[in-house]
């Protein structure tokens, strides 16, 4: 059963589109933790900087229990920093980081990218064909994976997508500075944390 459902993951990546997922709800200054939610947050390090344009990026997720899938930007539309917050309501459960999507800035518009995310494999190979071909074992694809809980507020860690191969880092002291003043009803040096764990 674990080798469909990671074989599922895969080749969906490649089919992820509006009527497939849902769009995580942004955290607001004001706001607080909701029953039968949970918050999490952390720092993105992207790939392009000013090379993205205007162009949002997003991170798309499943919840491994139901299947559902989900999308949340990890860089907003119209800014092009090299890192950014991001902080999100979610449903309580078990999450598998499936792909990376962005945009690179062309001359005619922009280049549209969807990144399968497997630990130490690099992310803008072509990861389904090597599978069909038996160039990587299925054994070797590794998906990141965490747990969140009913009412929790959750620091998933600075993710950086800089690279083809991607990491998380824990750096919630330096941003739980810069960011507990904008939640004032939100216990963030409390947040459980999670950095996202390579897993069968």
């Amino acid at each position: 059963m674990k080798k469909i459902i990671t074989l599922f993951f895969v080749f969906i990546s490649g089919y992820c589109n509006a009527q497939l997922y849902k769009k995580l709800i942004e955290v607001k200054s004001k706001d607080s933790v909701n029953s039968g939610e949970a918050i999490i947050y952390g720092n993105f390090v992207q790939r392009l900087a000013f090379l993205s344009g205007g162009f949002p990026q997003e991170i798309r997720i499943a919840n491994s229990e139901t299947g559902e899938i989900y999308s949340f930007n990890v860089k907003p539309a119209f800014k092009s920093a090299k890192e950014n917050t991001f902080i999100y309501y979610i449903k309580p459960g078990k999450y598998i980081i499936l792909h990376y999507w962005w945009t690179q800035s062309k001359w005619y518009g922009g280049k549209f990218y969807t990144e399968p995310i497997f630990y130490g494999l690099d992310s803008r190979d072509s990861l389904a064909t090597k599978v069909k071909a038996g160039i990587i074992k299925e054994n070797d694809l590794r998906r990141f994976m965490f747990t969140v809980e009913e009412r929790s507020i959750n620091y998933l860690g600075t993710w950086h997508f800089d690279k083809g191969i991607v990491s998380f880092t824990d750096d919630k002291k330096n941003l739980d500075e810069r960011i507990s003043t904008k939640y004032p009803f939100i216990n963030i040096s409390k947040a459980k944390i999670i950095i996202p764990q390579a897993k069968n």
